[in-house]
C-alpha cells in the first residue's frame, strides 16, 4: 500500500513539489527545447575583458555557449536579437556576446532572478569605444553607439530626449549616444573617435541600466595628437610611450642568422620596463621567436614592434636578408726556411706583419740560440752545432695556434 501511494506521490510531483518547482521546470524544458529542437538554436560566445596583471595587455576572453536567438517584426534588420538561454551562461544587462559575426550588448532582461533560464534583448554594436586609461593601457569597449535619428530600435522623440526602451535621457546637448558595459572610469570631457570624428562626453548614465554606461556626446574638434584609423576608430589621446630601436636601418642579416633585438620603452621621456611584442609581416624572410629574429629567406621583411600594455604604440622597422655568409677567416702562416744548416741562422715572422706569443721545441742535441723580436712579430734561431734534428716553431694569434715544422740539416 505504501509503495503505491510513494509512486502516486512521484507521479504527481515529477514535475516539482510545488508551482515554483513546476514552472521552473517547464521554463527549463521550454529552454531545453528551443536550443536542442529547434531552428533557434545557435553557438554564441560570452565575451568578457580583463587586463593582465603583468604585462599590463588588454585581453579579451571568450566562453562558448548555447543559446536560443529569436527573430521578431521589430528585429527584421537584426539590430536587435531576443536571448533565451540558460541561467549557468551568465548573461545579464552589460554582458557582451559574439554571434553573426557581431559582438552584441545585453541591454534588457526580462525573467525574474529565480526563474531557471536568462530571457533578454542584446543589441547589435555599431561600433567599440578606445581610449587610454591613467596607467597607460588601451581600453576596448565594444558598444552601440548611434545618432539615435535613424534606427528602429532606439526612438529619438521631438522633446530631444532619447528614449532607449524604456529608458529616457532629459539631455538636449548631445549628437552621438553610446551604450557600453558599465565603466566608472569614464567620466564628463572624455573624447573618444566614432567613424572618424570626434566626440566628447558630456552626460554619463550609470544608474538607468544595470551594469550599462550610456554615454552622451557631442561633436568636437579632431586634434594632431588624435590617432585615427583606417577603420575609422582611433584613440583621441596623446600616447605617452615611445619605442627606441638601438639598430640600424635597415637591419642587415643573413640567411640563419639569429639576432637579438634592443628594444628601450620610454614614458613622458623616462625609461620603463615594458612587455612588448614583435610581428614580422613576412614570415616566410624573418622569423620571430620573442625578441629574436631568425633569417629564413632572401628579401626584404616589415617588423613591428608594439606595446603590450598599449598596442597603438607601436615602432616599424625593415630586415634585409641576404644569402648566407660565410665569414673569411684570416689564415696566419709562419713565413720562413724550412731548412737550417748547422752554423747558420734563419729567421721566421708571422703573415700579414702579426704579433702573437712564440714558442720553440728543439728535438735534436744540437746546441741553439733562439732571439725573439721585442715587437713579437718575429724569432731568429741560430744552430751551432752538426747534430741532426726538428725544430717545431709555435706562434699564438688571437688565442689560435699556428704551427711550422723546421728541420735541421748537417750538410
Amino acid at each position: 500500500m505504501s509503495t503505491t501511494f510513494q509512486e502516486y506521490k512521484n507521479r504527481v510531483h515529477f514535475k516539482g513539489k510545488n508551482k515554483r518547482e513546476y514552472v521552473n521546470t517547464k521554463v527549463r524544458e521550454s529552454i531545453d527545447s528551443l536550443i536542442e529542437d529547434s531552428q533557434y538554436g545557435f553557438s554564441i560566445e560570452v565575451l568578457t575583458y580583463d587586463i593582465d596583471d603583468v604585462t599590463g595587455e588588454h585581453k579579451e576572453i571568450k566562453t562558448p555557449a548555447q543559446a536560443a536567438i529569436l527573430s521578431t517584426k521589430s528585429t527584421q534588420d537584426y539590430e536587435r536579437a531576443n536571448i533565451i538561454t540558460y541561467n549557468e551562461v551568465g548573461l545579464d544587462r552589460g554582458s557582451l556576446i559574439a554571434w553573426d559575426n557581431s559582438k552584441w550588448i545585453v541591454l534588457q532582461k526580462m525573467f525574474r532572478p529565480e526563474q531557471p533560464g536568462f530571457n533578454g534583448y542584446a543589441y547589435r554594436c555599431t561600433g567599440e569605444l578606445k581610449w587610454v586609461d591613467d596607467n597607460g593601457t588601451l581600453q576596448i569597449r565594444p558598444g552601440y553607439i548611434s545618432s539615435g535619428r535613424t534606427t528602429n530600435s532606439l526612438t529619438y522623440t521631438p522633446d530631444v530626449n532619447y528614449k532607449f526602451d524604456n529608458i529616457v535621457l532629459h539631455d538636449t546637448d548631445w549628437s552621438m549616444i553610446a551604450a557600453i558595459q558599465q565603466d566608472l572610469t569614464i567620466h564628463n570631457e572624455m573624447r573618444f573617435i566614432v567613424k572618424g570624428k570626434a566626440y566628447r562626453v558630456t552626460n554619463i548614465d550609470n544608474v538607468s541600466i544595470d551594469n550599462v554606461s550610456i554615454l552622451s556626446m557631442v561633436d568636437d574638434k579632431l586634434l594632431d595628437s588624435d590617432m585615427v584609423f583606417e577603420d575609422g576608430t582611433g584613440v583621441a589621446a596623446k600616447l605617452d610611450y615611445n619605442i627606441r630601436l638601438d639598430i640600424e636601418e635597415p637591419l642587415q642579416l643573413y640567411a640563419g642568422d639569429i639576432k637579438n633585438i634592443p628594444v628601450t620603452i620610454t614614458k613622458d621621456g623616462s625609461k620603463v620596463e615594458e612587455y612588448f611584442t614583435l610581428t614580422s609581416l613576412h614570415p616566410e624572410v624573418v622569423e620571430v621567436n620573442g625578441t629574436m629574429l631568425i633569417g629564413r629567406g632572401l628579401g626584404e621583411a616589415k617588423i613591428i614592434c608594439a606595446l603590450k600594455r598599449n598596442p597603438l604604440v607601436t615602432k616599424t622597422f625593415q630586415v634585409l636578408v641576404s644569402p648566407e655568409h660565410v665569414e673569411d677567416t684570416p689564415q696566419y702562416y709562419i713565413e720562413g726556411s724550412d731548412f737550417i744548416e748547422w752554423n747558420t741562422a734563419a729567421d721566421y715572422a708571422l703573415s700579414d706583419d702579426m704579433a702573437g706569443e712564440w714558442e720553440v721545441e728543439v728535438f735534436s742535441k744540437v746546441k741553439h740560440t733562439i732571439t725573439y723580436a721585442e715587437d713579437g712579430k718575429s724569432i731568429s734561431i741560430y744552430i751551432k752545432d752538426k747534430y741532426a734534428g726538428t725544430i717545431v716553431i709555435t706562434a699564438i694569434v688571437n688565442g689560435e695556434e699556428i704551427k711550422k715544422e723546421v728541420l735541421i740539416q748537417t750538410v
